[in-house]
């Protein structure tokens, strides 16, 4: 919204500056001269606004040519009805060049959503096929009768089974909610939540080889949000710091308007540009290159975060890396 507003003021900006280049040279341009530097706020609008902007500066820019330029001057009279045409010319123009640019701009999210339909079937093939073919392995192994287990070895292939299961699941949830948040199907059921049972609960699905410090500072308020998808964002921000990572920390502080939990580890810390297009999705950080993943799992985090109001900032400070979740007390 703030882009567009900035274009459409952009665009009377530059009905200013032909204004005062018309002005300026007045006596050495001629009429037609003058009225092509008219269409081009009236063409910078039609490419950057929609076409009810568009009609508005399209309109500014004809009054002004027409009052200031246009015999007799300083009234809205016109002494020639040709001139009436270039101005139903320079409108219908603007329209035509605003429908064409919104037709282009489709024409090219469709040919994006194309190709990002294919780069999401082509990794979800590539990220689902190694835990399933581990899961297939070891259950044929449990499976076959000739095979001869210890009460050791029949427990490591279960559990490497549940390992490559969870691993589906969180692959198969994080697309899931990133659909379904992105196109804006869920309609979220918001309560009151206590937090520090929600961390409590992430913490227990995502710590096995490596456990969390927890810190929680006294008198931490409840938030009004939805606990299910608040505990999603916590366990994809839990999972990136314990995969990618060492010697996590959490902690959680109340804020004047609200919560900052933050999610940091030590490791190999991504670049700043690297996390400045972090949370756009399908986008994988240099650390994660040997690890299993959609590149969802941030791009998911910011979502949930912006459906409660609430934002998601990513930096890196004394060789440690920071995801920290800020959320409003009560989400309007």
């Amino acid at each position: 919204m703030y882009l567009k507003q900035n274009k459409f003021f952009h665009s009377i900006v530059i009905i200013v500056v032909v204004t005062g280049i018309g002005l300026l040279f007045f006596d050495t341009l001629n009429l037609l001269n003058i009225d092509m530097l008219f269409m081009v706020p009236i063409l910078f609008s039609a490419l950057h606004n929609e076409r009810r902007e568009v009609f508005v500066i399209s309109l500014l820019s004809v009054l002004t040519f027409d009052v200031l330029f246009i015999p007799p001057r300083f009234s809205l009279t016109v002494s020639d009805t040709n001139y009436l045409i270039s101005f139903i010319v320079m409108i219908a123009t603007g329209q035509m060049v605003a429908y064409l640019a919104k037709q282009a701009a489709i024409a090219k999210e469709l040919e994006i959503s194309e190709k990002i339909q294919d780069a999401l079937l082509e990794s979800l093939s590539h990220e689902l096929r190694t835990p399933l073919a581990v899961i297939k392995g070891c259950s044929s192994g449990l499976l076959e009768q000739n095979l001869i287990l210890s009460d050791k070895e029949r427990t490591q292939l279960i559990e490497t089974i549940d390992e490559n299961a969870e691993d589906m699941e969180q692959l198969i949830h994080n697309l899931i909610n990133s659909a379904k948040l992105k196109n804006g199907i869920l309609h979220l059921k918001k309560d009151i939540c206590d937090l520090e049972d929600i961390i409590g609960s992430a913490l227990l699905k995502t710590e096995k080889e490596q456990t969390a410090n927890f810190v929680i500072s006294q008198n931490i308020p409840t938030i009004y949000a939805n606990a299910i998808f608040i505990e999603q964002a916590l366990i994809n921000l839990l999972d990136n710091a314990f995969k990618y990572g060492f010697d996590v920390d959490v902690s959680v502080t109340e804020k004047p308007h609200g919560v900052l939990i933050v999610v940091s580890n030590q490791g190999t810390i991504p670049s700043v540009n690297e996390l400045c297009e972090a949370t756009k999705p399908f986008v994988r950080l240099s650390n994660a290159s040997s690890k299993r993943g959609l590149g969802l799992g941030l791009h998911v985090v910011q979502l949930i975060a912006e459906i409660h109001g609430g934002t998601l900032t990513l930096k890196s400070e004394n060789e440690r890396f920071f995801a920290e979740l800020f959320l409003p007390k009560r989400a309007e």
